[in-house]
């Protein structure tokens, strides 16, 4: 990697997505499953209602069927053993934080299995020459597309399966050609419309999603250096970590100490500092320029820089060429203990997620690399691989951030 420098780079994944736009519905995976769960946490409220008082109404029918003699036949065991788990399930699941993929796959199973339902009552009254009873049908596939707040892909398959069967059971049971044909041509007109309208709206709710994710980002810099600030470091490194296990990938957590800097203001007063830090900071932001890593500012002279799967030797090579890029910059420091210039103390913990370390036990190693660096003398970099490092003295950043 060659000499860093140049301007402060606001990296954010949502800001790259808005500013690369998306197509066919989808995100970057980051980025994605943050909108999953978003998307899911803002319409699993209605879901819930309607499948809901679909469970009870299966339930009643259920009840009337085993109340006639003879009731016990396929669609009883049909809704016993496959319609009542499957809206138990989609209920429950929606109540649970960070489980979207398997919410959204439950209910676009519960919305095809009471599809299902609907097609055999509907089929079974137009062979008794209740025609009008396939508007139910109709009303269905409004209702999956449109109401209850899948995804488009989600709610294509879906409606694509219960039309499928619908269409099945019209020439299994040999209904009336002039009947399938306005049938099919209804169905497809439906789809049609509920295609559009759905994608419509996804696609308006990603944009707005973009959009205040990005407003909102705005609020969490830094004012003086335009990086994250340790509010929004806290939340992005938590979700960091948690996507770090899922995908077993390495985190690597950096923090950046600048050398003496209190006798440096003392000496060239605090605008100098303020240039001072700005810079430091502009070359910092340089190394994250992958849509997950970030830098954000501590604080004072304090800097994090968190990068998200990088190899190990990308992990150890990257911290000394942020402190070599930094002496680059040749800021006069005469009060400076390690040098004519404004040097930088760096710790550094890499860290894989199939460890038993903890987040704040991650955040500590980086801690105690940094207190290291700066015992042996300042202007250095130590780094500590997880699993071989131990946290031996308990300093104050992993309390830190366990009471943020």
């Amino acid at each position: 990697m060659g000499t860093l420098s140049g301007t402060t780079q606001l990296n954010s994944p949502f800001g790259d997505q808005r500013q690369q736009g998306f197509h066919w519905l989808t995100f970057a995976p980051f980025v994605e499953e943050e909108f999953l769960h978003t998307y899911a946490r803002e319409t699993a409220g209605r879901a819930r209602l309607l499948v809901g008082l679909a469970l009870a109404t299966v339930l009643v029918l259920i009840g009337a069927s085993l109340a006639q003699p003879g009731g016990l036949g396929f669609m009883v065991a049909f809704e016993v053993l496959l319609v009542v788990p499957t809206l138990l399930g989609t209920v429950y699941v929606s109540m649970l934080p960070g489980r979207h993929r398997l919410y959204f796959f439950l209910l676009a199973s519960s919305l095809l299995v009471l599809g299902l339902m609907i097609n055999s009552v509907v089929t079974r009254a137009s062979l008794h020459g209740m025609s009008f009873y396939f508007s139910s049908t109709v009303a269905w596939i409004f209702i999956v597309w449109v109401t209850c707040g899948l995804p488009f892909r989600h709610a294509a398959v879906a409606t694509l399966l219960i039309s499928g069967t619908y269409v099945w059971g019209l020439f299994n049971w040999n209904i009336d050609s002039t009947e399938r044909f306005f049938a099919i041509a209804a169905l497809g007109f439906a789809n049609l419309i509920g295609a559009v309208c759905c994608y419509q709206l996804e696609h308006a709710l990603r944009r707005s999603f973009l959009e205040s994710k990005v407003l909102s980002e705005l609020a969490e810099r830094d004012g003086l250096t335009g990086l994250y600030n340790r509010r929004s470091y806290d939340q992005h490194l938590h979700r960091l970590w948690r996507q770090s296990r899922r995908e077993h990938k390495q985190l690597t957590l950096m923090l950046i100490d600048i050398d003496n800097f209190k006798a440096y203001n003392d000496l060239y007063g605090h605008q100098a500092g303020d240039d001072a830090l700005k810079r430091v900071a502009a070359v910092i932001s340089q190394a994250a320029n992958r849509p997950l890593d970030f830098v954000a500012r501590f604080g004072g002279e304090e800097f994090a820089l968190v990068l998200y799967g990088p190899d190990t030797e990308y992990g150890r090579e990257l911290p000394e060429t942020l402190r070599v890029a930094v002496v680059d910059l040749k800021i006069p420091h005469q009060r400076s203990a390690t040098g004519p210039y404004l040097t930088v103390s760096i710790g550094v913990a890499n860290v894989m997620p199939d460890t038993d370390r903890s987040l704040e036990g991650a955040i500590q190693m980086a801690d105690e690399a940094l207190y290291q660096a700066k015992e042996e003398g300042r202007n250095r970099t130590v780094v500590r691989d997880s699993p071989n490092a131990s946290v031996q003295t308990g300093r104050f950043r992993g309390e830190q951030q366990r009471s943020a």
